[in-house]
């Protein structure tokens, strides 16, 4: 469901640091748990459909499934998560900046949500697939009519009360910065007159082991396989997620961009 990194430059966090034989056995044991976890997850979610779809409750339930499933992962990754702010509830649109594909599970950890995702997700191996079963909105960013769809899909999933996470940026980084948010990608919310939540998410690792811009940030031209391989060895990652205090709305959808952008960047803590 995330974004994901563009192969900008051949970048690959370094291997040697992570623990060593304890390290290895982090991940032999977290790779099959979270897979298994995730499969059982998905199992459940289909278990309730019919219910959900018989009572109207399709959106909220598969909400609820993906903040189970974030919860789940968030905790057999032992990311410690500092939470400043209260997330948004019901039906709402927010943005956030965006550095790894940690970040989905992350923020699906602090509240039901679903997410708005680049349309080339939907072919990946396995995720692609859990993800389409679930109902993420995948959007195909070269095209531009694919924007009034995803515009009514979105304001169809906040008419039901469902939440929508949308990472502005259009690409992970290795925070330094917020990169400048696409106004393109705000245009739904800007034609519709949405109000627009927002958060700056942050990562650190502990002493001693690679720092989380190489290691939790996914950018440049990191491999997933390599990349993940990193993550599920860490002993622990901290991750801060502060949310804003009050919803944006602009008519204009680069000045909504501007104004959310300028918000976000406020909180962001850069990554380190």
């Amino acid at each position: 469901m995330s974004d994901g990194a563009q192969p900008d430059s051949a970048v690959q966090a370094p291997h040697g640091s992570l623990g060593g034989a304890a390290g290895w056995l982090r991940f032999g044991v977290r790779a099959p748990v979270v897979l298994a976890g995730t499969l059982g997850i998905w199992v459940l979610w289909l278990a309730g459909v019919p219910v959900a779809l018989a009572a109207g409750r399709r959106g909220p339930w598969r909400d609820r499934i993906v903040h189970i499933w974030g919860r789940f992962v968030v905790r057999c990754l032992a990311v410690r998560v500092t939470r400043r702010g209260n997330p948004p509830a019901g039906g709402f649109f927010l943005v956030a900046n965006h550095l790894s594909y940690l970040d989905i599970p992350l923020l699906a950890s602090q509240m039901p949500t679903n997410f708005v995702s680049k349309a080339e997700i939907a072919h990946w191996p396995v995720i692609g697939w859990l993800a389409q079963t679930v109902g993420v909105v995948f959007l195909r960013r070269e095209d531009k009519r694919d924007l009034l769809r995803v515009s009514t899909e979105i304001e169809r999933e906040l008419e039901a009360g469902n939440g929508v996470v949308l990472f502005p940026e259009g690409t992970s980084s290795k925070g330094e910065v917020v990169l400048p948010f696409r106004p393109s990608l705000l245009a739904p919310a800007a034609r519709g007159g949405l109000s627009v939540s927002y958060a700056a998410i942050s990562y650190r690792t502990p002493e001693g082991c690679p720092p989380a811009s190489t290691v939790v940030c996914w950018w440049g031209g990191m491999t997933f396989a390599g990349h993940i391989l990193d993550l599920l060895r860490l002993p622990s990652i901290h991750a801060t997620v502060n949310f804003g205090d009050a919803p944006i709305r602009e008519a204009d959808r680069k000045d909504l961009a501007q104004r959310l952008w300028e918000a976000v960047q406020a909180r962001f803590e850069p990554v380190k």
